[in-house]
């Protein structure tokens, strides 16, 4: 590759990002012990409400009742809304109060009817990420995942940390990833790229892959990534489904592209001829003015689209929309467990959902260090990764966790790793006794779909001190999540197992994993891009509950329990 300014050489390590990680826990605590109600809430609530180990909940709530605004009941042992939130919020309500009506009262107006009594309301963990920045009709969305943390850092923070096949380490800052992906900017919109337009980039990882994600989104349009192992015809497929307005490419993957293509294609300069006809990417745009204007998004639009893989007959277009960062924060902060002084490291490729969703705009949205390492995966390479950059927080496919656990050269005690997350399917035991026992670290087990993003979560600690009490007395002894569980439902989901016929499943009861759309404010998915019919079965008891096509049941304590994958179960890593 091509060495340019400011893609330097990297330190041993990134910075860590600055933050507001602790006061965002703080704030879901307090809702938290607000939906409470008058009866209290125990700690171990809190902490499955809010995804904290007990020594995170219980430091923040010491500091919350040292201010007055929680307090905890001697005998019980629950919390409850303090005396000085509770004046706090008597004043917001006299604020807030309608003023009483001028002049004389008229006749008195008769008795309101009683009300009628409402239905009970599924209990739904709150989200403390519903975050108004995310909501409206008028949202930058570069802004929110580059420009922001250009101000807030001066800059300097890495955006990127690229390692080559051949352990050249180079760094992309923020301030270098706004300047070059305003002047790309120019040049896609030169090519007539515009608002709601989809842009084909099929690039392998590395800086020209986030330049070109922030381009198209200072453009106001789609990302479409395209797996850089798709075949020619499925390259073909997906760029005629998609109406591609654009190509980003280099001169090795371009020979995928179809040869009757007449879209305008930007070529990464390299050692392959890529014919007259194509744009080269970096000498366009260091001729290129920087673009000073950011697209606007509404919340309903879609900012990227994924397709599903070529063992699909016919490929699913899932798209993402802006509205779909409340639920990107939160597994960020609360399902991984990232925290300010984290070096995060998700080795998913970003060609797919998880590693689109939480490898490339997750970090972004939290001006955070994205690590990518180029070429095929090799265990040698991934722990050379972890040791040089002191990771401490590494999210990876179960078969590169399989690899490691078949070929572990003994080097644990050289690992920084504080927490180790998988997604996609139920682990073994064994995996999980070779995290905690091993690399002795908490392993988090995670279950999602591209349409929903990631929605349950378990954790396995080492000592076997986790989330989940015992006997359900407060302090009793933790107790690892039952065997073959999935885990339970993250804030702002409501997950129910749905019968044949639509109803919800009593505990026990054997039926298709679903979300409550209705009682679900994180849930963003709402069709597919080019099947109307894949989408009506998804939600083929009515818009109510989205279906997906997994089978489970549920037990007592609200643990899911897998039992099996249907034919249209799409998962969020596939060919890793």
């Amino acid at each position: 590759m091509t060495r340019h300014a400011d893609i330097a050489p990297a330190p041993a390590a990134p910075n860590a990002a600055g933050g507001t990680q602790s006061l965002e826990r703080a704030i879901a605590l307090l809702r938290a012990v607000a939906a409470a109600g008058t009866g209290g809430a125990r700690l171990a609530d809190l902490m499955t409400a809010v995804g904290l180990s007990k020594a995170t909940a219980h430091r923040l709530l010491t500091a919350l009742a040292r201010d007055g605004l929680v307090d905890q009941d001697a005998r019980s042992r629950r919390y409850h809304l303090g005396p000085d939130l509770v004046a706090l919020g008597d004043l917001a309500a006299l604020r807030h109060r309608p003023p009483p009506p001028l002049g004389p009262p008229e006749t008195a107006a008769p008795e309101p009817a009683p009300p009628e009594p409402a239905l009970p309301v599924p209990l739904v963990r709150a989200s403390a990420f519903l975050r108004p920045e995310y909501r409206g009709d008028a949202i930058a969305l570069a802004t929110l995942l580059c420009d922001r943390h250009v101000r807030a850092a001066d800059g300097a923070r890495a955006a990127l940390l690229h390692e080559s096949v051949a352990g050249q380490t180079t760094e992309l800052s923020f301030a270098r990833l706004a300047r070059d992906s305003a002047r790309f900017a120019s040049v896609l919109a030169g090519m007539g790229v515009g608002q709601g337009d989809r842009v084909a980039v099929l690039l392998p990882k590395g800086p020209e892959l986030l330049i070109t994600a922030l381009a198209i989104w200072r453009l106001g349009g789609v990302y479409m990534p395209l797996f850089t192992t798709y075949t020619t015809s499925a390259v073909a497929y997906r760029l005629a489904d998609s109406d591609a307005r654009a190509i980003v490419t280099n001169g090795f993957l371009r020979r995928k592209v179809p040869r009757d293509n007449s879209r305008p294609v930007v070529t990464v300069e390299g050692d392959e001829a890529f014919g007259p006809d194509a744009v080269p990417f970096w000498s366009s745009l260091h001729e290129a003015p920087p673009r000073a204007e950011v697209a606007r998004y509404r919340e309903s639009d879609a900012f990227a689209l994924i397709y599903t893989s070529e063992s699909e007959p016919t490929p699913l277009g899932v798209s993402l929309p802006v509205k779909a960062l409340s639920g990107i924060e939160q597994y960020m902060r609360i399902g991984l467990d990232l925290r300010d002084d984290d070096i995060y490291w998700n080795m998913a490729d970003p060609g797919w959902a998880y590693g689109a969703y939480y490898g490339l705009v997750g970090p972004l949205l939290l001006g955070r260090t994205t690590i990518f390492c180029d070429g095929p995966y090799d265990v040698r390479q991934g722990y050379r990764m972890l040791t040089k950059f002191g990771v401490t927080n590494l999210t990876a496919a179960p078969s590169q966790i399989r690899a490691w656990h078949g070929a572990d050269p003994g080097v644990s005690h050289q690992l920084a790793l504080r927490i180790l997350s998988v997604v996609g399917e139920p682990l073994p035991p064994d995996l999980i006794a070779w995290a905690n026992r091993t690399v002795k670290v908490p392993l988090l087990d995670q279950y999602g779909q591209r349409e929903t993003g990631i929605f349950i979560v378990n954790r396995y600690d080492p000592e076997g001190i986790g989330r989940y009490d015992a006997d359900g007395t407060e302090g009793g002894d933790a107790a690892q999540p039952p065997s073959g569980s999935l885990g339970r439902p993250m804030p702002g989901f409501r997950v129910v197992v749905l019968a044949p016929d639509g109803r919800e499943a009593p505990v026990g009861g054997v039926g298709e994993i679903a979300i409550d759309v209705d009682h679900s404010p994180l849930f963003w998915f709402e069709s597919y891009a080019n099947d109307p019919e894949r989408t009506a079965r998804r939600f083929r008891h009515g818009r109510r509950y989205y279906l997906t096509g997994d089978w489970a049941f549920l037990d007592t304590d609200g643990n899911i329990h897998y039992r099996g994958r249907a034919s249209d179960a799409i998962q969020m890593q596939q060919g890793e």
